[in-house]
């Protein structure tokens, strides 16, 4: 995706919902946020790319 922001905010939002099922255990939005700009990272270093549908080209 062009917008790495709307890539990790997906993310964090993923994982906020995530942990709201869980009680005992929290995550604040600052900490999903990070969390998912490192999740990007390594996704990126591992040469993915992360694109919407329309944005994939056909092999």
């Amino acid at each position: 995706m062009d917008d790495p922001h709307q890539v990790n905010t997906i993310i964090a939002t993923t994982v906020c919902a995530f942990f709201k099922g869980h009680p005992d255990v929290q995550i604040g939005t600052e900490e999903a946020k990070l969390l998912a700009k490192q999740i990007t990272e390594a996704l990126n270093e591992a040469g993915l790319q992360i694109a919407a549908v329309n944005e994939i080209t056909p092999r």
